[in-house]
């Protein structure tokens, strides 16, 4: 079973249940950390008890222990896709709003799963 953490503060609650996920996914690479932190507080071990799985790929996950394993967005290319949406409405030739684009991603394999 996986668990995403939408805030820090849930590790504790999730940690409380009697049948414990076996790894977290968490929004960003700070909650993931903050994660970590709440878990070996609880005496549960990293990646061995619980994996733990960020999203951001921030400068950090790589220095924390374990080291955070994540998900990368490719910002640049995120930049270029906005720019062109918002061109494209200013220019009146968008389609219709609200439609979704997916982007290219990576996941970055650590110590933390």
């Amino acid at each position: 079973m996986v668990v995403r953490l939408s805030h820090i503060t849930a590790a504790a609650s999730v940690l409380a249940r009697r049948n414990r996920p076996s790894a977290f996914f968490a929004a960003n690479d700070l909650m993931a950390i903050g994660a970590m932190a709440a878990l070996r507080d609880a005496g549960v071990a990293v990646p061995e008890d619980m994996a733990v799985v960020g999203f951001d790929d921030i400068f950090i996950a790589r220095l924390v222990s374990p080291s955070l394993t994540t998900v990368s967005q490719f910002q640049h290319l995120i930049g270029v896709a906005a720019a062109e949406t918002l061109l494209d409405r200013l220019r009146g030739s968008a389609s219709k709003p609200g439609v979704n684009r997916e982007m290219p991603y990576r996941l970055v394999e650590r110590e933390s799963a």
